[in-house]
C-alpha cells in the first residue's frame, strides 16, 4: 500500500503544480512543458514506483494513452478559432500542410535512408511521424481566448492553431503509406492506386465530411432543442463527449477520426446561434482534461529519457533531430509561406515554432501494433524522443517571448485580454 500512496502523493503534487505553472511560465518565459520534464526527472530520481518506461513504452498502451490526448487537443484547437479569419488568413496554415509538411517528410524520408540507412519502411515511417505539428505540446504558441481576435488578429498564433488541427490528420495517409509498403515489402509490390484512392482520398474527404455534419449537428441540438422541449445543457464536458464520440464514430466509418474531431470542434465554433460563453466553457473544459493528461505523459516521457531511451542511436540519429528541428521545418516553413505577404520576422516565427510531439509518438506506436515487421525500431523510437525533447527545450526557451511580441500592439504595448461579457456573439455582433 505503500507504493500506491507514493503513487497518489507524487502524481497529485505534479498536476497540482501544473495548476500554477502557466502563470509561472509567463513570468519566467518558459514553456509549464520544460517545467513538467523536470518534475518527471525528479519523479523518477527519487523512485516514485510509477511503471517507468524501461526504457521503451509498451506499443498499444502508449497508441491509447497518446490517441487521447491528441483528440482532447484537437477539438481545443477547432473550438479556438472563431470567425475573424478569412480564407486569405487560411492560407497560412493551408500553405503549412500542403507544402512545409511534404517538403519536411520527403527530407527526412532522404536523411533517414542514405544518411541514417535505414531501411525503405523505416525511413517512410520516420517521414510521416515527424510530419505533424503538436496541437499538444504547442498549446502555449496557440490561440487562448476564441474571443480575443475580435480585438486583435494574430496571425501568428492563428497559423500555428490551425496548422497543428490540419496536419495531425494529414500525417495519417503517409503513416499507412509507410505501413503498405513494409507489408509489401518494397515498393515493387506496393499497390499505390489503392493507397491514393483508399487511404488518402477517401479516408480524408470522410473525415472532413463527417467532423463538418457533426459539429453542425450538435450546434443545431444546442441551439434548437431547448426551444422546442426545454430540454437544454450547459455542461462543458459536451465538448469531450464530442470528442470521443466524432472520433470513434468516424474512424468505424472508414475516416480519418483527427480530422473528423479538428472539424467538428470548428464547425461547431462557426455556428452562429450558440452563445459564445458555452464555447468558451467547452473549450477551458477540454483544454483542462488535456492539460492533466499532459501532466502524466510528459512525467512517464521524462522517466524514459532517464532510463535509456536516448541510448538507442547513435550519433548519426543525435545530428539529425538537431537538423531537423533547426535547419528542416524552419526552411521548409520559409519556403512554404515565402508567397504571403507578411512581414519576414511573423514568417520567421511561424516557420520556426512547428513543434513536434505527441502526435508523433502516436502515428510511431501505431505503425508499430499494425505491423511488426519494421525494421530499426528502437532507433526510431530514439530518434523521435530526440526530437521531442530539442523541440521542447529549445521551443520551450524561445516560444513565450516570441509570442509576447506578436502579442503586442503596433506601439509595443501589451494587448490586454477582453473581460467576459456574458453575452452572446450574436448580440456583440
Amino acid at each position: 500500500m505503500k507504493d500506491h500512496y507514493l503513487i497518489l502523493a507524487g502524481v497529485g503534487l505534479a498536476t497540482l503544480i501544473m495548476a500554477w505553472l502557466p502563470s509561472v511560465s509567463k513570468k519566467i518565459k518558459v514553456s509549464s512543458p520544460i517545467l513538467l520534464l523536470l518534475i518527471g526527472f525528479l519523479l523518477f530520481y527519487i523512485d516514485i514506483p510509477l511503471r517507468w518506461p524501461d526504457p521503451l513504452w509498451n506499443d498499444l498502451s502508449l497508441m491509447y494513452f497518446s490517441e487521447m490526448i491528441v483528440i482532447i487537443s484537437l477539438m481545443g484547437a477547432g473550438l479556438k478559432i472563431g470567425t475573424e479569419y478569412s480564407f486569405k488568413t487560411w492560407k497560412r496554415p493551408l500553405l503549412l500542410v500542403f507544402v512545409t509538411m511534404p517538403l519536411c517528410m520527403l527530407s527526412a524520408y532522404l536523411l533517414g535512408n542514405h544518411f541514417l540507412l535505414l531501411s525503405v519502411p523505416s525511413s517512410l515511417l520516420l517521414a510521416a511521424v515527424l510530419a505533424p505539428t503538436d496541437p499538444v505540446l504547442a498549446a502555449e504558441t496557440q490561440l487562448d481566448d476564441p474571443k480575443r481576435e475580435k480585438k486583435f488578429k494574430e496571425r501568428v498564433r492563428f497559423s500555428l492553431t490551425a496548422e497543428a488541427g490540419l496536419n495531425d490528420g494529414m500525417a495519417f495517409p503517409f503513416t499507412y503509406l509507410a505501413l503498405l509498403v513494409a507489408q509489401a515489402g518494397g515498393w515493387a509490390m506496393f499497390d499505390f492506386s489503392d493507397w491514393f484512392l483508399d487511404k488518402f482520398l477517401l479516408k480524408i474527404i470522410i473525415g472532413v465530411i463527417l467532423g463538418i455534419a457533426i459539429g453542425r449537428l450538435i450546434g443545431f441540438l444546442l441551439d434548437r432543442l431547448h426551444r422546442w422541449s426545454s430540454i437544454k445543457t450547459f455542461d462543458g464536458f459536451l465538448a469531450l463527449s464530442l470528442t470521443i464520440f466524432s472520433y470513434g464514430l468516424t474512424e468505424l466509418l472508414h475516416g480519418y477520426g483527427f480530422l473528423a474531431v479538428f472539424f467538428a470542434g470548428l464547425s461547431l465554433r462557426y455556428y452562429e446561434k450558440i452563445s459564445g460563453d458555452y464555447k468558451k466553457k467547452m473549450h477551458d473544459f477540454v483544454h483542462e482534461i488535456e492539460r492533466l493528461l499532459l501532466v502524466v505523459w510528459i512525467i512517464l516521457f521524462g522517466g524514459s529519457l532517464m532510463n535509456g531511451m536516448l541510448e538507442l542511436t547513435d550519433w548519426k540519429g543525435i545530428l539529425f533531430a538537431f537538423t531537423f528541428v533547426l535547419v528542416i521545418r524552419p526552411l521548409a516553413g520559409l519556403i512554404g509561406i515565402a508567397g504571403i505577404k507578411e512581414s519576414f520576422k511573423s514568417k520567421l516565427a511561424i516557420s520556426f515554432l512547428g513543434i513536434k510531439g505527441i502526435g508523433s509518438v502516436f502515428y510511431l506506436s501505431w505503425a508499430f501494433v499494425q505491423f511488426d515487421g519494421f525494421e530499426n525500431r528502437n532507433e526510431l523510437h530514439s530518434i523521435t524522443a530526440y526530437i521531442i525533447l530539442i523541440s521542447i527545450i529549445f521551443h520551450g526557451l524561445t516560444a513565450p517571448s516570441i509570442i509576447g511580441y506578436f502579442k503586442k500592439d503596433k506601439f509595443g504595448n501589451d494587448v490586454v485580454e477582453e473581460e467576459e461579457s456574458g453575452v452572446s456573439e450574436d448580440s456583440e455582433k
